[in-house]
């Protein structure tokens, strides 16, 4: 009788204490969308096993020596990757220790490395392991975390880009489920007499939740009144400095900000929109770029000068088209403003706009308002610009010999840099022999192998570690941040001069407008940075490393023979053709063939009536083919099915992924080329799809030749093309 009650204790102060540790998972969740701390699983893991280890009521001794062996394993989990029995770690990390708390002792708090901050996280999470157990078990008292629980949750949501929606879902369950619990037990407990059911927590949790679930419920559906008070979060925002220029948010993990002097970390997507704009192109939004890599960040070093011309550049390198854009900023993401214009190429303004004075930088490109000596910010805005188009014949052939004053800044590199970025660059770069093909094939690099664009779990580099060489070699796994700087880095190991460009992607288009102009709304996800390579005869050109994403410049192929202006791709390119490119043969021969049977135009009695009539059939006919998949897969599978030549190959592949896209299965946003094609081969049962994709890549990033890649793949894409059902 007495093992059976201990055992009811057991598992009702079991159920307690687990509900409390998810109760403080509420806390660690938020972390790495808020803070620079990564691999959560690893403080949520060491949380779990400090639960279990004070549950189990050890010997103080014991428990204490098995959390402090949980703790330097969680160190070894997130800081180390060699082998954990050599213990080689163990002595880093006593060393570590000692040195920090050197430091504490001395005042040197800003100067603590994140491993011993990790270490003091880990013993706080130990700490409340043990205080949760007291509250929950011996106490039977939790209102006071829960209210501090339901506070934290609401502030993360509130004031940073942590979606909370779900998390204060879990919450309001959790905490109320635990607070009726322990209340219940609670009183139970103060009636000795009482002799509980066995299954009495069951009960009891079953009850609570279904009143919880119906009062959700009740509160969801009933009438609600309209805010009577107007939103305190920008005033609060304002006084704390986190209002309008966004600059003051210590937790700003999306989105534009000032301070890029630490990189690392995940983020949560965050659509609220930022501005609006009208333009004719769609291009990338540039607000500044950087000169000084520290080996975790980007800072700028270079003097503030004025902008005083531009660079006459000869039309056989590159042609600017004159173009006008108009950008109003939005209140939806809680009046933000900029004290800077975001502009795509290069600007014609000089010294105002708006009334406002513009002083634009020489080195960063920082375009600033101001009014006197006060920084002004703009609501919206409108500016003329010189948008670029390259020809890739001219900047190949363009002079390497870069100014002093660009080599004195974008060449820089720590000193500490690991070599093997160096070899990596020359191992990269060892078959081009000019500074465009170097970019290129650095550019290419990043959609090779393994590198994933990744968002969320994104480590932060160690104390001491370099963020380029702890991508390019052990995580390669990040977002935009991570491929611009890594290719950066790359490129100044080769005294080529590269800069970090920051800004916004073109956004989304939303509306058209009357005048062939495009409305594209801009979000925070939108934020973006990519590469700027410096050409002594051209200036800075843009160029796009982060995978998924498209460079939005122009780069013009050199002219080449007609039978050869088909495969002449750029490496690494994927060309999707236009419907109308599908049927381009058939037109021009319907449109001839038409016009040499038109001679009795006289008979017409409208002017124009054969060209009308020609017009017509040609819109009609060009309407059923593309309306009709099939036709359209039918048209392509003959049109290659006759061709034996060496170059069909790459046109076939390129043209039957247009085929996959056209019949609605398009490769998704950071997909590679092998998986997109395991996918295809899967959703038609098939294996074609994989052997056509390795034998593009070979020719395309191995410089395999293609004299027989058509005839030894041409029955696999006859193949595959078959099995597409349209």
């Amino acid at each position: 009788m007495r093992i059976e009650k201990r055992q009811m204790e057991s598992g009702r102060d079991f159920l307690l204490y687990g509900l409390s540790f998810l109760l403080l998972l509420e806390w660690l969740l938020p972390l790495p969308h808020v803070t620079d701390t990564g691999f959560i699983y690893v403080f949520v893991l060491v949380t779990a096993v400090f639960f279990f280890i004070t549950f189990l009521q050890l010997p103080v001794v014991l428990s204490m020596l098995l959390k402090i062996f949980v703790i330097f394993y969680g160190l070894y989990l997130v800081f180390f990757e060699g082998r954990f029995f050599s213990l080689d770690w163990l002595g880093l990390i006593v060393i570590d220790i000692k040195g920090n708390i050197e430091l504490m002792l001395t005042g040197g708090w800003h100067a603590l490395t994140d491993m011993f901050r990790s270490f003091l996280f880990f013993v706080l999470l130990s700490i409340m392991s043990y205080l949760l157990f007291y509250w929950t078990v011996h106490a039977r008292r939790i209102l006071f975390f829960l209210i501090f629980t339901v506070i934290y949750v609401t502030v993360i949501d509130t004031f940073t880009i942590y979606d909370a929606t779900f998390a204060i879902i879990r919450t309001f369950i959790i905490g109320f489920l635990l607070l009726g619990l322990v209340t219940m037990y609670r009183m139970i407990e103060q009636q000795p007499s009482y002799s509980a059911p066995k299954f009495l927590p069951v009960r009891l949790a079953v009850l609570l939740v279904i009143m919880i679930g119906a009062g959700g419920v009740l509160g969801l559906f009933s009438p609600k009144l309209e805010p009577q008070w107007g939103d305190p979060v920008p005033f609060v925002r304002a006084a704390v400095g986190m209002g309008e220029s966004g600059i003051g948010d210590p937790v700003q993990r999306i989105g534009y900000g000032d301070n890029d002097e630490r990189l690392g970390g995940g983020f949560l997507d965050d659509n609220t929109p930022v501005f609006y704009a009208a333009s004719t192109k769609e291009h990338y939004w540039r607000g500044e770029t950087k000169d000084f890599y520290t080996g975790r960040g980007w800072d700028t070093t270079t003097p503030l000068e004025k902008k005083e011309s531009m660079l006459d550049i000869s039309p056989s390198i590159a042609t600017h088209e004159q173009l006008e854009v108009e950008l109003a900023f939005t209140n939806e993401s809680g009046g933000i403003l900029f004290d800077h214009l975001f502009y795509p190429g290069e600007l014609l303004v000089t010294d105002q706009i708006r009334n406002a004075d513009l002083f634009q930088d020489a080195y960063t490109g920082k375009a600033s308002t101001y009014n006197g000596t006060e920084a002004v910010q703009l609501s919206n805005y409108r500016y003329e610009y010189r948008y670029p188009s390259y020809q890739i014949e001219g900047l190949r052939l363009s002079s390497e010999q870069d100014p002093q004053v660009i080599q004195q800044y974008y060449t820089q590199l720590p000193d500490d840099l690991p070599e093997r970025v160096t070899k990596l660059a020359l191992e990269i770069t060892g078959n081009a022999d000019n500074r465009y093909d170097r970019a290129k094939a650095v550019e290419l690099f990043f959609g090779l192998g393994d590198f994933q664009y990744e968002t969320v779990d994104v480590p932060v580099p160690r104390e001491g570690e370099d963020y380029v060489d702890q991508f390019l070699f052990e995580t390669q796994r990040g977002y935009c941040d991570n491929f611009s700087t890594s290719m950066i880095v790359l490129l100044r190991t080769l005294d080529i001069p590269a800069r970090w460009a920051k800004g916004f992607t073109q956004g989304e288009v939303i509306e058209s407008l009357d005048d062939t102009r495009d409305v594209y709304q801009v979000t925070n996800g939108n934020a973006h940075s990519w590469v700027e390579v410096y050409f002594p005869e051209v200036g800075w050109v843009p160029f796009e490393p982060t995978r998924g994403f498209d460079n939005n410049v122009d780069f013009i192929e050199p002219e080449v023979e007609i039978e050869d202006a088909e495969t002449a791709v750029e490496p690494g390119s994927e060309n999707e053709p236009e419907v109308e490119d599908v049927f381009a043969d058939l037109e021009s021969d319907d449109e001839s063939s038409t016009s040499s049977n038109g001679g009795a135009s006289g008979n017409w009695t409208i002017s124009g009536g054969p060209w009308i009539l020609v017009a017509a059939v040609v819109g009609i006919l060009l309407f059923v083919l593309l309306r009709n998949k099939r036709i359209v897969r039918y048209y392509t599978l003959t049109r290659f099915a006759r061709r034996d030549d060496d170059k069909a190959f790459i046109q076939a592949y390129e043209r039957l992924l247009w085929l996959l896209t056209y019949l609605g299965w398009k490769r998704q946003e950071g997909e590679t080329l092998r998986e997109y094609a395991e996918r295809m081969d899967k959703q038609y049962s098939a294996n074609e799809m994989m052997s056509l994709t390795v034998e593009y890549e070979k020719i395309m990033y191995g410089g395999q030749s293609m004299d027989s890649s058509w005839s030894n793949q041409k029955s696999n894409w006859i193949t595959f093309v078959r099995k597409i059902d349209s």
